[in-house]
């Protein structure tokens, strides 16, 4: 579980038995390696911003790896790389006018600049935490978060058919619905799995997947996005070099 292994899995540079090995070494460890990943994931996008990659990796960042989904973080983490060097550019100029006794505010500056992308991330969590533990303290606790869950097979009937759907009330108190998803079995050979949400007007919109395993999907959908009626879900297989099939049938549910 080497860094470059990492970065290669995630620009799909992987052979299709070097992936399933990749996947299959981070499946038996105690829990999937998030953090690890994260890691190496938030220096990749650190060195793509800073234009420090070989021009076949930049290329396969932006093919492979710049999906709808990971954009945003790509621009909140270009945001914050310009603040940071608008920083250190600002922290330089004032250096040669600098008094020889520094403030609190400079000696952080100095130590978040010689940071690490993904040390900065790490830090910035860590003080979040820290902030959002002290608000917690501050202020009366809200209701935790309610979810309401459904686990679904696919269908290849479709609604006209009277295809069997999961049924779901969502009150006022469910904040998202998380909908486990069961692989066709064998399951079909994919990198990755993407999955479109269908109302019953036939509009569409992308829904990230949480979890994987080898036996289904989570997805968590927030209540909001949910009104009354009929939903179906597509489930599309990602393969490594780029290519995107739909898969036979639809998991369908009712929200009430």
């Amino acid at each position: 579980m080497t860094d470059e292994r990492i970065i290669a899995y995630l620009l799909e540079e992987l052979p299709e038995y070097d992936l399933e090995q990749f996947e299959e070494e981070c499946r038996v460890q105690d829990e999937w390696p998030t953090e690890q990943i994260n890691l190496v994931e938030g220096d990749l996008i650190d060195a793509y911003l800073r234009d420090e990659l070989r021009p076949e990796r930049r290329q396969r960042f932006e093919q492979n790896y710049l999906t709808p989904e990971r954009l945003e973080r790509v621009i909140m983490a270009a945001a914050l790389l310009r603040c940071v060097d608008e920083r250190n550019a600002t922290s330089k100029a004032a250096s040669v006018v600098s008094s020889p006794e520094r403030t609190w505010v400079e000696r952080f500056r100095t130590f978040w600049n010689s940071l690490s992308w993904g040390l900065r991330a790490t830090t910035a969590v860590a003080f979040a935490a820290l902030i959002a533990g002290a608000l917690w303290l501050s202020y009366p606790n809200p209701s935790p978060r309610t979810f309401a869950s459904l686990t679904l097979t696919i269908s290849n009937s479709n609604r006209a058919e009277g295809a069997q759907a999961g049924d779901v009330k969502l009150t006022p108190d469910v904040h998202a619905l998380k909908i486990s998803l069961l692989l066709p079995q064998p399951p079909p050979p994919a990198a990755r799995y993407r999955v479109e949400l269908e109302n019953d007007k036939g509009e569409t919109k992308p829904v990230e997947v949480a979890e994987k395993d080898a036996q289904s999907l989570l997805i968590i959908i927030p209540a909001a996005q949910l009104a009354r009626g009929q939903y179906a879900l597509n489930l599309f297989t990602l393969q490594t070099d780029g290519t995107e099939q739909r898969i036979n049938g639809s998991y369908f549910f009712i929200v009430d």
